[in-house]
C-alpha cells in the first residue's frame, strides 16, 4: 500500500461541495400569520452517501472504515479510520445520541456526518448561517425540498437558498502568524466555561412580544446543532446589554417549561 499525505489528504476531503450534494434541515419551523405563508430556519448539511462518496474519491474504498460503538446510555459513538500506509492511520470519533425516527440507524448515521467533519469533511458549511425560507403548498422549482412538521400540522416545499460564499474554504490550515496591523491590538483572555453551563456560538436574536409580555427568541450553535432559547424577563435585559454579535462564544444554562421550550436561565459571554 503506498503512503499517503496526511495534508493532502486533509486538504482534498475539505473540497467544497457541487451543489446537487447539499441539502437542508430545518431547525425551526413556524406558521404563518395574518395570512402570511408558513416558514422554516435551515441549514446546510451533506448526506451520509456523499461522505462516502468523498472518501472513496480522495483516498479510495479500501483505505477507510468505520467502527461503531455503543454508549452505556443507549447513545451511538463512531469512528472513521483512514489507512495513510500499512502500518499507519488516522482515526476520528464522534457520537449522536439515537433519534426518534429509526432509532439505531439515525444514530450511527449523526455520528458518521460529525465523525467526518473532524477530518474536515464539510467543515465549512458550519460557516453558513442558518436561513428563513418560505414553505408552499406545491413545487415552485424542480430543485425544492420537501419539509413537514406534525406537530404543528405544517407541510409543503421550500426553494434550497444559495451558499453565501463568505466561508472562504481554506484546504491548507491557516498560518498562525498574526498580520502585523494586529500585533498591538489587545486580546481579551476567555472566560473559564462555568461548571453547569453549555459552551455555544451566539447566532442571532428575534425581539418579540407576547402573552408574558416582551421577550427574546435566541439562537445559538453547539456542536453543529442550531438550538432556539428563549430570554424573559431579567434574562432578556441581560441578554440585551451584552451586545452580543454573531459569531461570540458565550456559556448558557437553561431549563424547559411545560410546553418544552427551553427557557435560559443565566448566560454569560465566554469570548469575542
Amino acid at each position: 500500500m503506498s503512503q499517503l499525505n496526511a495534508q493532502e489528504v486533509f486538504e482534498k476531503l475539505g473540497a467544497p461541495f457541487s451543489e446537487s450534494e447539499i441539502e437542508w434541515r430545518a431547525q425551526q419551523v413556524y406558521e404563518g400569520k395574518n395570512g402570511t405563508p408558513p416558514k422554516a430556519l435551515v441549514v446546510p448539511y451533506v448526506q451520509s452517501r456523499a461522505i462516502m462518496n468523498r472518501l472513496d474519491d480522495v483516498v479510495g474504498w479500501h483505505r477507510w472504515e468505520n467502527i461503531v460503538e455503543e454508549l452505556p446510555g443507549g447513545g451511538i459513538i463512531q469512528g472513521i479510520r483512514i489507512w495513510l500506509s500499512d502500518t499507519r492511520s488516522i482515526t476520528k470519533w464522534d457520537g449522536a445520541d439515537r433519534t426518534n425516527i429509526e432509532a439505531t440507524k439515525g444514530g450511527i448515521s449523526s455520528a458518521f456526518k460529525r465523525a467526518a467533519v473532524l477530518l474536515n469533511i464539510g467543515r465549512y458549511l458550519y460557516s453558513e448561517n442558518a436561513r428563513w425560507v418560505q414553505i408552499a403548498p406545491n413545487k415552485v422549482t424542480q430543485k425544492d425540498e420537501y419539509i413537514t412538521d406534525k406537530k404543528r400540522n405544517i407541510s409543503g416545499y421550500f426553494t434550497p437558498p444559495s451558499l453565501s460564499g463568505n466561508n472562504n474554504y481554506q484546504g491548507k490550515q491557516q498560518s498562525t502568524e498574526e498580520p502585523k496591523k494586529n500585533q498591538n491590538k489587545t486580546i481579551q483572555e476567555p472566560i473559564e466555561v462555568p461548571a453547569g453551563m453549555i459552551e455555544c456560538t451566539f447566532k442571532g436574536l428575534i425581539d418579540r412580544d407576547g402573552s408574558v409580555g416582551k421577550y427574546l427568541e435566541a439562537w445559538f450553535e453547539s456542536n453543529g446543532d442550531i438550538a432556539c432559547l428563549y430570554a424573559i424577563g431579567a434574562t432578556r435585559d441581560q441578554l440585551l446589554s451584552l451586545n452580543l454579535q454573531e459569531g461570540d462564544v458565550v456559556a448558557v444554562a437553561s431549563k424547559p417549561d411545560e410546553k418544552g421550550n427551553f427557557i435560559i436561565q443565566t448566560l454569560v459571554k465566554v469570548a469575542a
